[in-house]
């Protein structure tokens, strides 16, 4: 049975948002953990920092949704009036709170400073809202009712708004707004295929009386495939949010899974990374990376990755010529004839970091990351990537597109899913 969630509205507040000098992340996990609560996001607002602005899409906001999420504005600085724009919205004058003086005082303390005037207006909060605790910053959020409208508003810093959805937020929306709806959700990570292709491949598989929905979102780790659908929550879930008593969805899921399956590197959120640390650790084989243009980029990403030590031996920046064949014995010969951005460079630059560090894998990336630096021959974005192991070295040709940072995370990406089949296909 198919349930209707209730409506839930994200107003995130700052001038930067919307001048260019800062990205709003924080909607991201606050709508994943609406949904958690049976709250569908709506619609999504960024507003400057003005008193009136801020009021215009709070009034509108609190008409149309049952809960309203405010991010942004919590500070002591002169720009920092969204707790002015709520008192005056909903006429409840701001009156220094003792939960949050206490809050403030604790974190300000802490750090070996005092509270100001300035910082004390931090605890400032509207009359009849809740104070909500702030255990990593110093601004405490707060929580106010007003008709049919449940607004709270949160810090703007990422890390003290997740913190205050996550052990605040939530529990009050579970125990004041008991949804009957909850978001279930499975998504494909895949590789190699443009949006379009899924598209073909996957949409006919989908009933179109059925409440599941297709969702498609490309970016340079790929693209990912999601299956949506808002279902009852009186039926059993498990912890990935899985119906148990939905086969509607569990054979849906087979059905994908298998028309992907060549394109397929993981499901859920787990990332490309952690997939390639996880076969190497299963397999015991240790790896060592030699990378020019992607500059450091993939073993960044792989010790990103907790416990990266166990497979992870080295990695090297051999960005000139003359570090690839100091480093990694790549022969001057091989460089006049063929060029660094070339398969026979890169495969020499494999064989060199394995040779060096004896390892099980010794994996290369050299191409033209641009802006500059291309040629009609060699375009901006040509990347050249090999991996030499057990069953041989092994290159490949890509070509890419973007700017310098997408080219360099779409080498990396590519770098490693080359990894996890050759170790799939070394190990079959």
């Amino acid at each position: 049975m198919q349930m209707k969630p209730f409506r839930a509205e994200i107003v995130a507040i700052g001038s930067e948002l919307l001048h260019g000098g800062r990205v709003d992340s924080n909607s991201l996990f606050i709508a994943e953990m609406l949904a958690n609560c049976g709250m569908k996001v709506a619609k999504k607002v960024a507003v400057s920092d003005e008193l009136r602005d801020i009021q215009s899409v709070l009034r509108l906001s609190a008409k149309q949704a049952n809960v309203v999420v405010m991010t942004g504005g919590l500070g002591s600085t002169v720009d920092d009036v969204t707790r002015e724009a709520v008192a005056d919205t909903f006429s409840r004058p701001l009156t220094v709170r003792r939960k949050a003086m206490q809050i403030l005082k604790r974190q300000i303390q802490s750090r070996g400073r005092i509270v100001t005037p300035l910082l004390a207006r931090q605890a400032l909060i509207p009359r009849g809202a809740k104070v909500l605790d702030n255990h990593v910053g110093t601004a405490p959020g707060f929580y106010v009712q007003e008709g049919q409208a449940h607004v709270f508003v949160v810090p703007g810093v990422p890390r003290e708004a997740r913190e205050m959805m996550e052990c605040q937020v939530q529990p009050i929306l579970k125990r004041k707004l008991r949804a009957n709806a909850i978001l279930w959700t499975h998504a494909f990570n895949t590789m190699g295929l443009t949006e379009t292709d899924i598209q073909r491949l996957v949409s006919p598989l989908i009933q179109k009386s059925s409440a599941i929905a297709l969702g498609l979102l490309a970016s340079t780790k790929g693209v990912k495939v999601t299956l949506t659908c808002w279902r009852a929550k009186n039926q059993k879930l498990t912890q990935s949010l899985k119906l148990k008593n939905f086969p509607e969805g569990d054979f849906l899921i087979k059905k994908v899974r298998k028309a992907l399956e060549p394109w397929l590197f993981s499901e859920g959120e787990k990332t490309m990374e952690e997939i390639v640390g996880q076969l190497c650790s299963s397999h015991k084989w240790r790896l060592a990376l030699a990378e020019s243009c992607t500059g450091g980029l993939i073993a960044h990403r792989l010790t990103e990755v907790p416990g990266s030590s166990a497979y992870l031996d080295r990695g090297v920046v051999t960005y000139s010529n003359k570090a690839k064949q100091e480093l990694l014995g790549v022969s001057p010969t091989t460089l006049r004839k063929y060029g660094a951005v070339s398969a026979e460079v890169a495969e020499s630059m494999a064989k060199g970091i394995r040779e060096k560090s004896r390892v099980n894998l010794g994996v290369s990336v050299t191409g033209i990351a641009g802006p500059g630096g291309g040629s009609a021959k060699k375009p901006v974005g040509l990347v050249f990537m090999a991996i030499d192991g057990p069953k041989g070295c092994q290159s490949q040709r890509c070509q890419f597109w973007g700017d310098r940072a997408e080219i360099k995370f779409r080498s990396s990406q590519s770098a490693l899913n080359m990894i996890r089949r050759y170790v799939l296909r070394a190990k079959a």
